[in-house]
């Protein structure tokens, strides 16, 4: 059986039938009104004296918290996504919650994994084998000068890297991905 709708607006000041759906805007408040050609016209009219006399204003930018914040325009599904990017990549992230900051950087900026080369050669002899919890855990209690000390001596003793690979290591990096496996 087939069906036909007919949707007819209907001016809301005199009841007739509507033209279009106007939209206006006066202190903070939004309106929308469906009204005829000839009341859209008297609306404009009556309006005109005050358009003409005001100065017209951009719409309101996104405040920097929002814009910094790429949470904000982000749907579930989006979020799924980067979740199976993150996993895919290597990068430690939940199933539900918030996705951190630096995952979502490396995610829009399309950084390598954290377990690729000599930087994933650190994260994971950090981390895993007899450092299975001192890594993760040092990494937490020490300051970043600590930290670093730490890891580069670490790295030189119980490490194949060389001392040139070791140089390559971002320790801000690094300390980051350990306190993430805390």
């Amino acid at each position: 059986m087939a069906r036909k709708e007919v949707v007819t607006f209907v001016d809301d000041l005199d009841g007739s039938e509507a033209e279009g759906t106007v939209q206006f805007t006066l202190d903070t408040n939004a309106y929308e009104i469906d009204l005829s050609q000839a009341n859209q016209t008297k609306l404009r009219e009556a309006l005109s004296p005050f358009l003409e006399a005001g100065r017209r204003k951009q719409s309101q930018p996104v405040s920097r918290a929002k814009a910094a914040n790429p949470r904000s325009t982000q749907s579930r599904q989006e979020l799924q996504h980067i979740r199976a990017w993150a996993k895919a990549n290597g990068y430690p992230v939940n199933e539900r919650g918030r996705i951190p900051n630096g995952i979502l950087e490396a995610y829009q900026s399309g950084t390598p994994s954290p377990t690729a080369g000599v930087q994933g050669k650190a994260l994971k002899l950090l981390s895993t084998g007899s450092m299975t919890s001192e890594g993760p855990a040092k990494a937490t209690m020490l300051t970043d000068s600590e930290f670093t000390r730490w890891a580069e001596r670490v790295l030189e003793e119980e490490s194949e890297l060389s001392l040139e690979e070791i140089l390559d290591v971002n320790f801000t990096r690094l300390q980051l991905d350990l306190k993430a496996k805390a």
